[in-house]
């Protein structure tokens, strides 16, 4: 095969965001370290599917393509597929998750296959033996790995920079230094029993912030309408929040609420983790791959970003 008939087709993960973009990320990966060329198709599993997911990719409706090539290229009667699962005719439809890759990494040096599949999440820490040392994340920390794939890939659509730069110079230009906080609520109720706990340690944390920086102005991320509300109580007109959906419900996760548009969940989520990239100090939770992001996106200087462990 030449170079530019090996794939890797990269699926949806149906998770959050965030979730779906690191498992992106981790794929990414594997394609520069196996010399193949990375094909990004977010169908109908992604919960954020477009208005057509069998023929309308999603990540691009956020991101520009990581390459040059679509999903439709790889549907040719030539090409070979692995695992034996996927033909060229169901590349774009939604299916079980296929653990082959995951379960034999080392195997994905060495196949032949025009394409391999991957719609599973598979961490970095995964196969880090494997990068050379002539690689740039070489000896790289996890997470300066996830900075290095999501500065080189994750560009972003210029209708929504265009989107965020315009709220950044309207409401927050002027307002630093600016604190960002990151606060979940309904949608990680089951994942976190002490959820709430967690999140009661967050005023003590603004507060302390407030002491050495009286005039700052605080960029609130959150899913939930309460907590939203307790916020603009405790700090007034200091909050400074998007206009992103939130869920007037405790119980009930932003992502579960059936009037809310898949298309305007990435948006929000967008717009919110890379607005608090423009935040001079940042509090948020090391369970949440919003934080993550955030945290992955910009190089923080010393002292001024801090998750919160669970």
């Amino acid at each position: 095969m030449t170079e530019s008939n090996r794939f890797l087709l990269i699926k949806s993960w149906k998770c959050g965001f965030w979730s779906a973009m690191e498992h992106v990320a981790g794929q990414l990966l594997i394609a520069e370290l196996t010399d193949r060329i990375p094909i990004i198709f977010w169908g109908a599993d992604s919960l954020y599917a477009s208005e057509a997911p069998l023929v309308k990719d999603a990540f691009t409706m956020y991101f520009l393509p990581v390459s040059n090539y679509s999903v439709y290229d790889l549907e040719k009667g030539n090409y070979t597929y692995y695992s034996s699962r996927w033909n060229r005719n169901n590349l774009r439809l939604p299916g079980e998750l296929d653990f082959s890759g995951a379960q034999d990494i080392p195997g994905l040096f060495n196949r032949s296959e025009n394409v391999i599949v991957s719609n599973v999440h598979m961490s970095i820490l995964y196969f880090t033996q494997w990068i050379k040392e002539n690689h740039p994340v070489y000896g790289l920390e996890f997470h300066d790995i996830h900075r290095y794939l999501y500065n080189k890939y994750f560009k972003l659509q210029p209708y929504l920079s265009g989107e965020i730069e315009d709220f950044y110079l309207k409401n927050m230009k002027n307002k630093h230094p600016i604190l960002g906080v990151h606060i979940r609520g309904s949608d990680k109720i089951d994942e976190i029993p002490n959820l709430s706990q967690l999140n009661d340690l967050y005023p003590q944390e603004i507060d302390n912030y407030l002491k050495n920086n009286p005039t700052a102005s605080i960029l609130l991320l959150t899913d939930s309408e309460s907590i939203l509300e307790k916020y603009k109580e405790l700090y007034g007109d200091k909050i400074i929040c998007t206009d992103s959906m939130r869920t007037p419900y405790d119980t009930i996760p932003l992502h579960q609420l059936p009037y809310y548009p898949t298309r305007l969940k990435g948006i929000d989520i967008i717009t919110d983790t890379y607005l608090a990239t423009k935040c001079d100090h940042f509090i948020g939770a090391s369970y949440s791959n919003v934080s993550l992001a955030v945290f992955r996106l910009k190089v923080w200087p010393e002292g001024t970003i801090k998750l919160i462990q669970h």
